[in-house]
Formats: structure tokens, C-alpha cells, sequence
């Protein structure tokens, strides 16, 4: 198993930095409710994908049921959460309006260790996300960006790229206009700071849309760590199966996880593979945040000093947790279910 770390030529900073990953991504107010295919399918949504919507639309799907629960949301987001609840030091970059869900969004990341340099868009209202959790987990997003679209280059200047080991960018961030000259700056500015960079491909729907742009970031060798699922793997490289899949996004001083769900996740760097079993998990409840959750324990662990082969058990791990209840953020401690299961 240390062929894997031996093939891999990362290297995360040893130095004392103020955060461990920074995450950038759309701020989104998640609200989530139950719903079986049907209901899916009467708010005009693709069962297990992101949509994106209107305001119009998105009151629409709103005003149709009366028990929406709200969290602070969005992937990157949920991803440092789980990073925060492994005990590590996460912080946020995203844009909300100049509004009460804006400010319920800044102050509940923070409540819960997280950083947040959140930029203010006084014309647009804050983001929103409605999740549909279908029986057996399976979630399907309409998402109105708002504010969240109005993510750019002045919203991610200054906001600790040089202070962070890790940069971690969400796919999805793709959807709006103005975010990728923004990516770039991100990912010049972390060049310059020796911050490592990693990238969520995050949705299959992303991957359709943004295909080249995607690959263009891949090739360019600037992205040393890349997470996606077998869908999304797929559908990146037109491979017609995982492994093929999985081996193109291989790269010599790449790391690629591509997870598998009941299967389990793989990782690869050089020549070198590690497959690792999904964690046990009672009954799953809502896939909503697995793959970010996957992320917060991969990164978590690296930024830890683990090896890749501990911190892929902690992805598995805090995956494992995310989907076994409702909602997209770890309820139990994740650092103490990894000291009392991974040591």
C-alpha cells in the first residue's frame, strides 16, 4: 500500500498554515425535504441530478410542500463542515446577498469552525438549493444561484489562497458566468503560494455541460488532485467503464479518487492503485453530501499527515456517516469516530 504514497509526489506543506483547505464554491441556502419519484418528477426535476432554476420556479417548488428544513449549503461548503468535524481548519469562499439568509449562512459556518470570506453581491438575494430525498437516499437539486452566480475574481482576492495547504474548488462553480475567470485566478494564485490544488468534477450534468473546460484544467497539469464519481468519471473521458475511466484520469503526480458508492472508492497516482471498501453503514438515508463528505475525510487526512491510505479510509469513513441519517453535514463527531475506529 505505500506503492501508492511512493508513486505520488505531493507535497503538503509542513509548515504551520493557518488553514488547512480552503474551500471555494457556490453559497447556497440548502433546504431539503422527503419526496418519492413522483414528486420529484412534478417539480419538473432529473431525479438524482441538479437542475438549475429561476427564482420563479424555485418559489414555485417552494410553495408546493411545507416542510423544508434549512442548513447552510452547497458542496464545497458541506465539504468544509466535514473538514471542521474532523477537527481540522477549513474555510469557505462564496458570495451571498446583503440579506437575512446571508447572514444565517455566515453565521452558521462559523458556528461551526468554519472561516468564511464571503463576498457580498448587494443586488442579487442569497443562493438557494431545494433538495428532494427520493426512498433509498437518491437526491434531486433545483438550484436558483442568486447571489452564488455572482462568484469573481474579486471575491476570491484576499481570501487566504497563500495561508491554505489546499485549495479545493467544487465542478459546479462552472454554472455561472462569471466564475471562470475567477477559477483561474485561484488556481494562479495557489501556483504562486505552492498551495496544492483539488477539483470535484461534482455532478454528471457539470461534466455534460463543461466537458472542455474541465478537461483544459485537467491537462494543464495545475489540478493535483481530482475526486469524481463513476458517472461523472465516465462521462469526463468517454471511457465506456470505470476503469478505463479512472485510468485516464490517472496522471504521474496526480492523485484521482473516484468513488464507487456501495463499492467502495479507488485511488490512483502513476502506476500505482488502491482500491478500499465502502465503510459499513446500517441503512442509507440520504446520499445528499456523500462525495463531499468522501472529500472532507481524503483532505482532511492528507492535511493531517496520514497517508493516502489512511486518509481514504477517512473519506470512507465520513461518507459512511453523511448518508446513514437526513441532511448534508456530519450530526456526529468525525474525529472522534475516526479515533475510535481508524486510530
Amino acid at each position: 500500500m505505500r506503492l501508492l504514497d511512493d508513486a505520488l509526489r505531493l507535497t503538503i506543506h509542513k509548515e504551520a498554515r493557518p488553514i488547512d483547505v480552503l474551500c471555494v464554491g457556490n453559497a447556497l441556502v440548502d433546504r431539503l425535504a422527503e419526496g418519492d419519484e413522483s414528486v420529484v418528477a412534478s417539480a419538473g426535476l432529473e431525479l438524482g441530478a441538479m437542475t438549475l432554476v429561476d427564482a420563479e420556479r424555485a418559489a414555485l417548488i417552494e410553495a408546493a410542500r411545507p416542510d423544508w428544513r434549512e442548513v447552510a449549503g452547497g458542496s464545497a461548503a458541506n465539504t468544509a463542515a466535514g473538514i471542521a468535524s474532523l477537527g481540522r481548519r477549513p474555510a469557505f469562499v462564496g458570495t451571498v446577498g446583503d440579506d437575512e439568509a446571508g447572514r444565517r449562512y455566515v453565521a452558521d459556518l462559523e458556528a461551526i469552525g468554519v472561516q468564511a470570506f464571503v463576498h457580498i453581491a448587494d443586488h442579487l438575494p442569497t443562493g438557494l438549493c431545494h433538495v428532494l430525498v427520493s426512498p433509498g437516499g437518491e437526491r434531486s437539486m433545483a438550484t436558483s444561484l442568486g447571489a452564488a452566480g455572482a462568484l469573481d475574481e474579486a471575491a476570491v482576492l484576499g481570501a487566504g489562497i497563500e495561508s491554505a495547504s489546499i485549495v479545493y474548488l467544487e465542478g459546479y462553480l462552472l454554472d455561472a458566468p462569471a466564475a471562470g475567470p475567477a477559477l483561474e485566478r485561484v488556481v494562479e494564485l495557489a501556483r504562486q503560494a505552492g498551495t496544492l490544488v483539488a477539483l470535484s468534477l461534482s455532478d454528471p450534468f457539470v461534466v455534460e455541460r463543461h466537458r472542455a473546460k474541465i478537461n483544459e484544467l485537467l491537462s494543464s497539469g495545475l489540478v493535483d488532485i481530482v475526486f469524481g464519481n463513476e458517472d461523472e468519471a465516465r462521462g469526463l473521458t468517454g471511457a465506456p467503464t470505470t476503469e478505463e475511466a479512472a485510468g485516464r484520469l490517472d496522471k504521474k503526480d496526480r492523485l484521482a479518487l473516484v468513488t464507487r458508492g456501495a463499492a467502495g472508492s479507488m485511488a490512483l497516482a502513476g502506476d500505482a492503485r488502491l482500491d478500499q471498501p465502502a465503510h459499513r453503514v446500517g441503512a442509507v438515508r440520504d446520499t445528499t453530501g456523500a462525495g463531499d463528505l468522501f472529500a472532507a475525510g481524503v483532505l482532511g487526512g492528507l492535511t493531517s499527515g496520514h497517508d493516502v491510505v489512511t486518509s481514504l479510509r477517512l473519506g470512507s469513513l465520513a461518507a459512511a456517516e453523511v448518508i446513514s441519517h437526513f441532511g448534508a453535514r456530519p450530526e456526529a463527531s468525525l474525529a472522534e469516530l475516526a479515533r475510535a475506529e481508524i486510530g
